[in-house]
């Protein structure tokens, strides 16, 4: 075998383990589609069943109705007796009648139909992504089958109707059987083979390249990523400045079409196969008309027999050639309801039955953590006790572990050694949605929410608390933002970004939308403040003043800073100092100050660099 052919994949062993990884379609997952798209649709369903089973039929009857109007028309010439072609017209009639009254209800009922359906899906898939563990949704493989996930709500329709076409063309297929085997046996025969071959070399095109598609799910992303990163103004100085617009552009073309250029050579492949079996059913049609045209001048058969036969050759090859295309779009996108599937099986986040009600006490108890598939551990036998009310700065180099201690504590993730204890009680067994009432986290990547107005912005931070004005204009104050409301003409009603209003918006420098998520922060008031770099875009100025306002309202509750500044650090209660994910050291300030060691290190060489 070539060089060539084993680089698209055609060795044997390659593809007999592409298959054994491929998903497999069940009856399970075709009925598991079926309820989700009567969940979405509701009785609207039950006449899109109806309606396609009666398209399936009717065509059929309407042929068989067409060639004896004709031959009635003969009739009539020859006899005078007009009243057979009359009443197989007035039947013609009201069989059309019908067609336009339920095409018209189809329209109208489709009107809304696939926008039902997308938000149904959608809704599903973001209340269970919200559920699902961070550490299962931060994987590699999670997001390859997330992207599909999301395909599979824009499919769903197109599945559904697959499915429920499958079995309207068998329906039709028999039919088309029954009305030409009235006429001629071999005639049937003759043109149910000469049409397989064609549809047997679609379907398994169509099963190749399905099989290409999901191959190529990371090269997809990979594409989109770089489109949403190239579109979104926030990098667009970047990439220009870097003279990386070009690189960026090439690199998602190039991306997109690794996948395109395989399913040319699976086209290739199948080319001249694909022609063959064009050429026997057109053969084989033309042939099998002559044949009926013969017996007609023979007089074994009746001339209007011979518009029914052309009709019903047309819809045999159409209904075969549909059939195994139903197929095929089935086999397709069921492949993805397998994936959905499965993402809807995922576990959830496991939660507790202990309420918190108020500031907790959290302890750190031999804690270690290791993050899937890596080697070294993130965290390594970690102590500490934050009692009510306590101050606790965790410092340390980039890396040393700190975001993973702070992702451990809100129970992102679980401990892969030891316990963490809330209130004496072991962190599982305590009810989420309780506990992280009690916590407000400011972590280095703030969210932006430019969708949402400027007071928006601030009442996220605790939308079970009734949105107050007052209150927005307070935590905006302490966050040193007031002035922000009063530059706007729509005040706390102006929308955040140009994106979503060109007219009014401006943008926000970094550091405003990171004083934005401190006022999140102070309007949410929470027993338990976590703050991960919360002033890294801001000026020191400004740090100290917002500092001040935050150690006044987290009297009598717990605060956990991490930073790199040592000025924000020196006034909390306790400190801890991470390398290499361990604690090397633990104290006050003015302890470890005097205990010379890896923090006063640290000091000393910021308080050089600020010199």
């Amino acid at each position: 075998m070539s060089e060539q052919k084993r680089s698209h994949g055609f060795r044997l062993g390659k593809r007999k383990k592409d298959e054994q990884n491929y998903p497999r379609i069940s009856l399970k997952s075709i009925f598991y589609v079926l309820r989700i798209y009567r969940k979405a649709v509701g009785p609207k369903h039950i006449f899109f069943v109806f309606y396609r089973i009666y398209n399936s039929v009717i065509s059929t009857i309407t042929a068989v109705l067409s060639g004896a109007a004709v031959t009635s028309i003969v009739g009539a010439i020859l006899t005078h007796d007009f009243t057979p072609f009359i009443i197989i017209a007035l039947i013609l009639l009201g069989v059309e009648i019908l067609n336009v009254v339920l095409r018209a209800l189809n329209n109208y009922l489709s009107l809304t139909t696939t926008q039902d359906v997308i938000i149904y899906v959608g809704e599903q898939i973001a209340i269970k992504y919200i559920q699902i563990p961070l550490k299962i949704r931060e994987s590699r493989e999670f997001a390859d089958k997330f992207n599909r996930v999301q395909d599979f709500a824009g499919s769903l329709q197109f599945v559904s109707e697959s499915i429920v076409g499958v079995v309207s063309s068998v329906i039709s297929l028999i039919s088309v059987i029954i009305a030409t085997l009235a006429i001629s046996p071999w005639i049937t025969l003759i043109m149910f083979v000469a049409a397989i071959p064609a549809s047997v070399l679609n379907l398994r095109l169509a099963a190749i390249q399905r099989r290409n598609w999901r191959e190529f799910t990371r090269d997809r992303r990979v594409a989109w990523a770089i489109e949403q990163k190239i579109t979104n103004s926030n990098n667009a100085l970047e990439i220009e400045m870097n003279g990386l617009s070009n690189h960026l552009v090439h690199k998602m073309i190039k991306a997109r079409r690794r996948s395109q250029e395989q399913d040319i050579v699976y086209h290739r492949r199948f080319l001249l196969p694909g022609f063959g079996a064009d050429m026997l059913e057109s053969l084989a049609s033309f042939g099998v008309l002559i044949f009926v045209a013969i017996q007609i001048i023979l007089e074994n058969l009746e001339i209007g027999q011979f518009l029914t036969i052309r009709t019903l050759i047309t819809q045999l090859n159409s209904n075969i050639s549909g059939l195994f295309h139903s197929i095929s779009n089935v086999s397709s996108y069921l492949v993805n309801s397998t994936d959905y599937m499965e993402y809807m099986e995922t576990p959830n986040r496991p939660n507790g039955d202990i309420k918190i009600a108020s500031t907790p006490k959290i302890e750190f108890k031999n804690v270690s953590f290791t993050y899937p598939n890596a080697s070294a551990k993130a965290l390594d036998d970690i102590n500490f006790t934050l009692n009510p009310g306590d101050s606790l700065a965790i410092v340390g180099e980039n890396g040393a572990g700190k975001t993973t201690l702070i992702k451990l504590l809100i129970g992102a993730y679980e401990p892969s050694d030891g316990v963490i204890l809330v209130n004496d009680e072991p962190l599982s067994r305590i009810d989420r949605e309780s506990y992280l009432k009690q916590l407000g986290a400011l972590f280095q990547d703030y969210a932006r929410y430019e969708f949402a107005t400027l007071g928006e912005n601030v009442w996220f931070g605790d939308v079970t608390k009734q949105y107050s004005a007052k209150e927005v204009n307070q935590a905006l104050k302490e966050a040193d933002l007031d002035t922000l409301a009063k530059s706007y003409e729509k005040g706390l009603d102006q929308i955040m970004s140009k994106d979503f209003d060109n007219k009014n918006a401006t943008d926000l420098s970094g550091g405003q939308w990171q004083r934005l998520s401190i006022a999140r922060a102070f309007f949410r008031s929470p027993n338990v403040l976590l703050l991960d770099e919360p002033t890294a875009a801001i000026d020191a100025e400004a740090e100290y003043r917002i500092f001040q306002n935050i150690l006044a309202r987290q009297k009598g509750k717990s605060t956990i800073i991490i930073s790199h500044r040592f000025s924000t650090v020196r006034k909390a209660k306790e400190i801890i100092v991470l390398d290499k994910g361990q604690i090397i050291e633990a104290g006050t300030h003015e302890e470890l100050i005097a205990a010379k060691g890896h923090y006063r290190e640290m000091f000393e060489l910021q308080a050089e660099g600020y010199n």
